[in-house]
């Protein structure tokens, strides 16, 4: 089987999302689609790698995210057999929710960083329960449960490699910082820890992330995201043990992931790209909402 991570070049950046074409010697498949804004750099991608969409066998998509699903429903449209989590299926068929619900974070800067998402047939679209094992073609692709980004996030195992998409975390290439995927409103501390050590019992060769690329080395990648998810959630709890408001807490956890990365000499556009995809005050919102429903929880 031959891996190809396809940098879909967001917004003119360098590796901050990706696909992934999985070949073998008779089936093709995709993982990913990232955003409709970038289907074109995708389609034009795919056909340099001999693959034009039109002789994919299958996609896959971890969660339902604009940045990981937001093209998923112009393959489907094509007749592409398209693959979810059982909860986030009908997003995909009908994405209106989800795009006014992205609407009102981005206003008016939406359409330039995400497109407008295709529905998705219904026929197309099949539903994982997670923990099945789907046969495309000769490829065998295990489906993993891995809430904590998401209550509809999944991994998929294939032979000895994992597609994390955001359960891993983010970490770009030349640098060591690991940024912390806490986006809300779905974001739930326990879940995460719980994922990470699922994929990390699973001893894989090698991890591939959505932001960015090939890891090497997962058992120290997830052991150093366990301690930076762990880090920063104890932080942001911190903070409203001491009653910080929201914006002051957004910026307090910018510093305080600027402090650890500065730590291993992350370079300055490195910081800007994850700023793109995973930027601090999306990430210290879902934190803090994970707290406060755990304190309403307790209540």
């Amino acid at each position: 089987m031959q891996i190809h991570t396809i940098d879909l070049e967001f917004q003119d950046t360098r590796h901050a999302i990706a696909a992934f074409l999985l070949e073998s010697s008779e089936t093709k498949v995709l993982i990913e689609t990232g955003p409709e804004s970038t289907r074109d750099q995708l389609l034009g991608k795919l056909t340099e790698l001999g693959c034009p969409a039109c002789e994919l066998d299958a996609v896959f998509v971890t969660h339902i995210h604009l940045d990981h699903a937001g093209a998923a429903g112009w393959f489907g449209k094509e007749g592409i057999p398209l693959y979810v989590h059982h909860r986030g299926a009908r997003h995909l068929i009908d994405p209106s929710r989800l795009i006014e619900s992205a609407r009102m974070i981005y206003a008016e800067r939406f359409d330039s960083l995400w497109g407008e998402m295709v529905p998705a047939p219904e026929e197309q679209v099949n539903s994982l329960e997670g923990g099945e094992v789907v046969e495309v073609g000769d490829l065998s692709i295990e489906v993993l449960e891995t809430p904590g980004h998401a209550f509809h996030h999944h991994v998929f195992a294939v032979n000895s490699v994992c597609f994390a998409g955001d359960a891993a975390g983010a970490r770009l290439p030349g640098s060591e910082n690991i940024s912390v995927t806490s986006a809300p409103p779905q974001f739930h501390l326990t879940h995460t820890l719980a994922s990470i050590d699922l994929i990390a019992g699973r001893e894989f060769e090698t991890l591939y992330l959505t932001h960015f690329g090939a890891v090497d080395d997962p058992s120290g990648h997830l052991s150093d995201y366990r301690r930076a998810v762990e880090l920063n959630a104890e932080f942001i709890r911190q903070r409203l043990e001491e009653k910080m408001d929201p914006d002051s807490l957004r910026i307090a956890y910018e510093a305080f992931c600027l402090e650890q990365a500065f730590r291993v000499r992350t370079p300055r556009e490195i910081l800007e790209t994850l700023q793109l995809i995973n930027g601090t005050d999306m990430c210290a919102d879902g934190i803090r909402l994970f707290w406060e429903k755990q304190r309403g929880e307790d209540a």
